[in-house]
């Protein structure tokens, strides 16, 4: 999935040094001098309804339905959920929550609980999975290869709830909840440095017309896949009609509003997003992105 840099807070095990910053109150005073009154970008994936104990972990969405809701738990005394407006147009202090790929658990699983906490999420959905939702992306199809050896002796419930697309009437009905704005994360969910200039183009307008065909809603951001982008690849999204687009770990191309940094969150546990969102990793963004609208 993901192109991420190494860092403590990412292991499963949850090494000693969150533990200790955490508990010691290192992160929350970090927190307090490097990051109060500013924001950040989350980026999570998909969300299952449960664990399944008899699949391995890497091969299951990040967070369970229980575990999202604790994050977001976590999260909304310390940080305000933030609109997408708010964040690129203004100064608002708080977290804007983003959420990759477009499965169809996220109309299932994760907008009932932004629905809850009155948060909004950014969905960046990938087109291929919509037009056949058990098209699945060229990641997903190599985790089913690996647990199952063949995509067609995946369990059916497994499959929907893990794997398969947003379908287009899923993806309409996601984008007329009030707690969702749609952006795109590409037709095919490609290597967008490795492609010509003609097939990076064709990923970036075609998946930004489909989406917004299908979701009513105009389609102004946009999220790389695997966080890869170089500078020819943010000209191509700001050329391509995007306002804005989001990494994970910046590269300094010199266009700021297209190499927007996100902290990954993979797990609920408290010391780790203490440390994750203390401002150590990922500054705080602090300064409108756009100007005001």
């Amino acid at each position: 999935m993901p192109f991420t840099m190494p860092y403590p807070a990412d292991s499963p095990s949850l090494s000693l040094f969150p533990r200790l910053a955490a508990r010691s109150g290192l992160a929350a005073l970090a927190r307090w001098i490097l990051a109060r009154g500013g924001r950040f970008a989350l980026n999570f994936h998909g969300v299952s309804r449960q664990r399944y104990p008899n699949v391995p972990r890497d091969l299951q969405p990040h967070h369970t339905v229980d575990e999202f809701r604790d994050t977001l738990a976590w999260l909304a005394p310390r940080f305000p959920f933030l609109r997408l407006d708010d964040f690129l147009h203004t100064a608002k202090p708080g977290v804007l929550l983003t959420f990759d790929d477009g499965h169809a658990n996220n109309l299932f699983n994760i907008l009932p609980i932004l629905a809850e906490f009155r948060a909004q999420g950014l969905f960046f959905v990938t087109v291929q999975h919509v037009q056949n939702p058990r098209n699945w992306l060229g990641f997903t199809r190599e985790y089913a290869r690996r647990g199952w050896g063949a995509e067609q002796n995946i369990p059916e419930d497994f499959a929907r709830d893990c794997y398969d697309g947003l379908s287009e009437a899923q993806l309409a009905q996601l984008a007329a909840s009030p707690w969702a704005v749609i952006g795109s994360h590409t037709l095919h969910h490609p290597h967008l440095p490795e492609l010509s200039s003609a097939a990076l183009r064709r990923e970036l307008e075609e998946s930004r017309r489909a989406l917004a065909e299908i979701s009513r809603q105009p389609v102004a951001t946009l999220a790389y896949p695997y966080g890869e982008y170089n500078r020819p690849v943010a000209e191509a999204a700001r050329a391509s009609g995007y306002r804005a687009a989001f990494a994970v770990i910046p590269q300094g191309v010199g266009l700021p509003a297209y190499e927007i940094p996100r902290a990954d969150l993979y797990y609920p546990d408290p010391d780790y997003l203490a440390l994750k969102l203390s401002g150590l990793r990922w500054p705080a963004q602090r300064a409108p992105i756009l100007p005001a609208s």
